[in-house]
């Protein structure tokens, strides 16, 4: 278990502006039939995790988990050793949390990577929240908690995973907000405006590989601005690069503390440019990415400590310039157009990015609400 002050002060080595993989590798073909049993099996799973009684789910994860597969969640939970763990650190307290929950799945795609089968997932966990999760406290009412996922599937069995949750939206639905307001809009997610981002038919080979040159031509020539003091300049090119990669419609679904966004413009005021303007050195280390698969006009990347910076530019998320180093963990979900990328859902770990940069969320959470005892409807509204 990774606890909170190793993950402050785990020694970060300098951040090289020069990207360990320069360049993506070649497309790699898609066996369908393949695809479409894994994304079977992983509905399949994730279903018996929230619907299979309490007491069986060692039995369940067991089956679904390889014995040796190694868990990865969004902070607190970090680094979980093991299945067994898994059930007691994530899916037993949220089946507790939230007793009547659904898992409502917008978006799963899959596809070999580097010779590895890798599955994606986002939606939502709805339900009524009913006992405190991590601090949090419940309401008693309707939630809608996002999450995303990566999984590699090897066997039939999950060999490793990397599970984000959306804590500080789920606080703001709630009614706490612990950071500065976002710049975007703080809404509920939407699915893919398609409304066919569950694939589980065969996609063309052809969509899928333009689908990887649109993804892999918006990463190369977005690299203009890597590990450079963002100028006008160069922040011309940037705006340019979008033009020629992006709708001009697109949404662009951040995290909790983000927000989203609409058009290029919106991106760009709301997110890109304060972002690269706070992490003037940000760039990618040694870590590659740990998913990277393109399914029809779906895409999925996603990082866990491959993008690093350090917080000296500006102020981020309201917190004024730190000189702290950091590592992210970031997915992004891409729905694309035959010509551009249309949609973009970017699950980051803001708890994780905060606590670097000095700032507990849920350390704040709770010294504020353990000085306050719950309140029952009896004890206000009913008289006598």
């Amino acid at each position: 278990m990774v606890t909170e002050k190793q993950a402050v002060e785990k020694p970060i080595p300098p951040v090289s502006p020069v990207p360990p993989e320069p360049a993506y590798p070649p497309y790699q073909p898609i066996d369908q039939a393949a695809n479409i049993a894994g994304k079977r099996r992983i509905l399949e799973v994730m279903q018996q995790l929230v619907t299979a009684p309490l007491a069986e789910l060692g039995g369940v994860i067991d089956e679904a988990y390889q014995a040796d597969a190694r868990i990865n969640g969004a902070h607190p939970l970090n680094e979980m050793t093991s299945p067994g763990a898994a059930v007691k650190r994530f899916w037993t307290p949220l089946r507790q949390a939230l007793p009547d929950v659904e898992r409502r799945d917008d978006i799963l795609v899959g596809g070999t990577d580097r010779g590895a089968h890798m599955l994606g997932c986002l939606g939502h966990y709805v339900g009524t929240f009913e006992n405190d999760w991590l601090g949090i406290p419940a309401t008693g009412g309707v939630v809608a908690v996002r999450y995303a996922e990566g999984h590699e599937l090897r066997n039939g069995k999950i060999a490793k995973s990397y599970i984000f949750v959306d804590w500080l939206d789920l606080m703001r639905q709630v009614g706490y907000w612990p950071i500065a307001p976002s710049l975007g809009r703080e809404m509920q997610w939407l699915s893919p405006m398609t409304h066919d981002g569950v694939l589980l038919t065969p996609q063309v080979e052809a969509v899928s590989r333009r689908t990887y040159g649109s993804i892999t031509r918006m990463h190369t020539g977005l690299d203009v601005a890597q590990g450079q003091v963002l100028t006008r300049a160069i922040m011309a090119k940037i705006e340019q690069e979008d033009a020629r990669h992006f709708h001009p419609n697109f949404l662009w679904y951040g995290p909790a503390g983000i927000g989203t966004t609409r058009g290029i413009k919106g991106f760009d005021d709301y997110h890109g440019h304060p972002f690269l303007i706070a992490f003037p050195d940000r760039g990618v280390w040694d870590t590659p990415h740990f998913i990277r698969v393109f399914d029809g006009h779906y895409a999925v990347t996603g990082g866990w400590g491959h993008l690093q910076a350090t917080h000296t530019g500006h102020e981020f998320l309201g917190i004024p310039a730190t000189g702290k180093q950091v590592v992210m963990r970031v997915m992004d979900f891409y729905r694309c157009d035959d010509q551009t990328i249309c949609e973009n859902w970017v699950p980051i770990d803001i708890p994780h990015l905060l606590l670097q940069m000095g700032v507990d969320i849920f350390g704040r959470m709770q010294h504020q609400f353990r000085q306050n005892g719950k309140l029952s409807v009896k004890s206000w509204l009913l008289r006598g």
